[in-house]
Order: structure tokens, then sequence, then C-alpha cells
């Protein structure tokens, strides 16, 4: 199949890159790979405090794509494919290499960068005060409801995309949502932040 030719690729959809890198174009794959560097090394703090670690496997992740392009198939979501792929790959990585001390505990605090929030609470006069009390309510969840929460509220998916990331079902995705929602709003800082989520 020919080659698309794209001149502007920041403004190509992730489809039309997948087609592309499926095609032969090396430079589709690469601006994949810029375009969810970020995002991809951010979600795999979720899971380990290993930055070098993450780093690897993302960068092992494209070079395994690179290698089977021939045999992959054109994923409903180019940005789901390489989450649920980083996640799997993560774990695997992690568990192989005896680093399960790297391993983030259910109350570890790193899940969610709060800057990344603050623009949900600009609207109020202490909101330092409110990131900190945020913070601390945050500890509380477990691991896998801080982990919905962040593809929920920061990558903005759907719970249908969370199953399918996170290998649970839709249920489970609505119900560790519902928890994290019933155990902050407990914690008061409902009233501020999460009735403006909840769909």
């Amino acid at each position: 199949m020919k080659i698309v030719t794209l001149h502007t690729k920041e403004h190509v959809s992730d489809s039309l890159l997948w087609l592309n890198f499926k095609n032969g174009d090396g430079d589709a794959l690469s601006e994949l790979m810029r375009r969810y560097f970020r995002s991809l090394l951010q979600y795999g703090t979720k899971f380990t405090k290993n930055k070098s670690l993450i780093e690897d496997t993302i960068q092992d992740l494209f070079l395994e794509l690179l290698e089977r392009k021939d045999y992959l198939s054109t994923p409903a979501s180019v940005k789901n494919y390489l989450f649920k792929a980083l996640r799997n790959n993560l774990i695997r990585a992690v568990n192989k290499s005896n680093l399960s001390t790297d391993l983030l505990e259910e109350d570890d605090e790193q899940m969610i960068e709060f800057e990344n929030i603050e623009f949900m609470l600009l609207q109020e006069d202490n909101l330092n005060e409110l990131l900190s009390k945020f913070n601390e309510y945050f500890k509380l969840l477990t691991k896998r409801q801080k982990e919905a929460l962040y593809l929920r509220y920061y990558e903005n998916l759907s719970h249908e995309e969370i199953s399918v990331i996170m290998d649970i079902n839709k249920q489970s995705v609505s119900n560790l949502l519902q928890q994290s929602i019933v155990i902050l709003r407990n914690n008061w800082l409902a009233s501020i932040f999460l009735l403006s989520l909840i769909d």
C-alpha cells in the first residue's frame, strides 16, 4: 500500500500515523513516540519509582513495534494500545528484573502530579491549602483506585477504554471510580473538586 505523504505530522491523526508506520514510514512511528512519550512516562510512574526502567521499557516497546510491524493489527485507539502495552511490559520488566521493591505500594503518593489538577481549582483563593488537603485525602485510595482516577480524569479516557487498559470489566471500572469518589466526598473535597467531574 502506498504511504500517505505527511507534511505536518503534528496535525495528523494517530490512526493515519499508524497506517503509515505499518507501510514503512519510520517518521510516523517517531511522531507517535514524540506525541506520547511524556504521557507514557507519567503513566509508568503509577507502577514503579524507577524512571530509568520506565524509559527503557517505553523505548523497548517502540522497538518491538518496529520489529513486529508486519504482524500488527490496527487498534481502535493507538493511545489505548500503547498504554496497555506499556502497562503489561512494565509490570513484566519489574518482576523479571527482581525489582519488586520498586513497585509502588497501595499508599504511595506518586499516583498523580497534583499540579495537573490545579486548573480545576483556579477560582479558589486558598489553592495551595486545597491541593495539600486533596493530597492527604488521595492517600486513602488504593493503587487501582488511583490508577482508574488517573486514566479517567487526567487522560480523559472512557470507562470502556480504562477497562481495556487495566484488563478489568466496565463494571469494575465504575466501581473503582465510584468508591474513590465516595472516599473523597466523605473527606470534604468533593464539594469543590469531584462534583464537577461526575458524569
